[in-house]
């Protein structure tokens, strides 16, 4: 991971795109299901992709 700039400076997203990717995280964190691992596994990668190493 580098500290380079992921998104340009300026760049807006749409807001249609906003509207859906809010919805689409409100389901997945309601999830309930999800076993240990794989939960840890996509907590890592979130924080890795973050850049947040928590």
């Amino acid at each position: 991971m580098t500290d380079a700039v992921r998104i340009p400076t300026g760049a807006r997203i749409h807001d249609d795109l906003r509207r859906a990717m809010n919805r689409w995280q409100a389901a997945v964190v309601a999830l309930d299901g999800v076993d240990d691992v794989t939960t840890e596994v996509v907590r890592l990668r979130a924080a890795r992709h973050h850049d947040c190493h928590t």
